[in-house]
């Protein structure tokens, strides 16, 4: 059978990147996508990645999974280092197409059934022939929000209002996370926030974070706020269907609330990214759609 494989690593935010890449393709060729969670499953000796289930069931998204087997092989085959999971079977027919660096990939428009795609798809290129689909229909969550998340969300769409994302997390706790991702300084937050309100007339900020009481003490914005940390865990995915109700937002280097921002569907809205995406890998990376303002 032809299909599309998506390779599934990280966290939701990193989870949404990768199917929304692979639906993209699979569905320009009209073919099934098949999720691979080899890599989420899988706990070798030593790991020095943070652990991360499954969470795209958070959404309405039917998954089909690929199979392990099947995925090992293929891998085996182009000389992965997660292709020595299992023994040896001959096995040609597939393509495992990899992610070269950080940088639009224009051989991913020429791909062809069937295909293993194995990166992480930063770009909003790859899936911007069906955005519409997942914004209105793949990335909607599953059930009703809660009562607390429905009054929210009711004052965001009320006010002038902006998001504003704080991560922290594993970007502080865990070593290897954090010379890698780094974390954005207070000063980019308040600096942001002032830029919008004095371009904009944003009246209030409505702040999510994995932090709240880090983010209570430190990050002191002399503006209207509400700070909102209740989505922890499980619930991480309504924090991002709080964001999207925003008129503005500023994000952290983060895949979780870049999508806070994109799903948004307004033309006009303002996002405010940081310029450095990754303190400790220095390459381009051009996550940031050409709208987005970098500072």
């Amino acid at each position: 059978m032809d299909a599309v494989i998506t390779r599934l690593m990280g966290g939701l935010g990193n989870q949404m990147f990768q199917y929304a890449a692979g639906y993209a393709l699979a569905t320009r060729l009209g073919v099934p996508l098949l999720l691979d969670r080899s890599f989420l499953d899988s706990r070798p000796p030593h790991m020095d990645w943070t652990a991360r289930p499954f969470e795209l069931n958070a959404y309405q998204i039917d998954p089909a999974f690929a199979d392990a087997d099947l995925v090992a092989r293929i891998m085996r085959r182009s000389g992965s280092r997660w292709g020595h999971l299992l023994p040896h079977r001959p096995f040609t027919r597939w393509q495992h197409f990899r992610e070269k660096d950080k940088q639009f990939d224009s051989g991913f428009d020429g791909l062809d059934a069937p295909v293993l795609i194995d990166g992480f798809w930063q770009n909003e290129r790859y899936f911007l022939s069906v955005a519409d689909a997942l914004r209105d229909r793949l990335f909607v969550p599953h059930g009703t929000p809660s009562e607390q998340n429905a009054a929210h969300a009711a004052r965001i769409r009320s006010d002038r209002s902006a998001s504003l994302h704080i991560r922290l997390g594993d970007y502080v706790t865990n070593a290897e996370a954090a010379r890698y991702h780094g974390v954005c300084g207070w000063e980019y937050y308040r600096d942001a926030a002032a830029w919008l309100v004095e371009h904009h007339g944003v009246d209030h900020f409505h702040i999510f974070t994995d932090a709240p009481e880090v983010v209570h003490s430190a990050l002191r914005l002399p503006f209207a706020q509400t700070l909102i940390g209740h989505n922890a865990g499980a619930d991480a995915y309504w924090d991002l269907w709080l964001m999207r109700q925003a008129r503005h937002h500023i994000i952290a280097n983060s895949s979780f609330s870049w999508w806070g921002a994109w799903l948004d569907p307004r033309p006009d809205k303002v996002v405010i990214a940081p310029r450095v995406w990754l303190a400790g890998d220095p390459r381009p990376n051009d996550i940031l759609p050409s709208t987005w303002i970098a500072r």
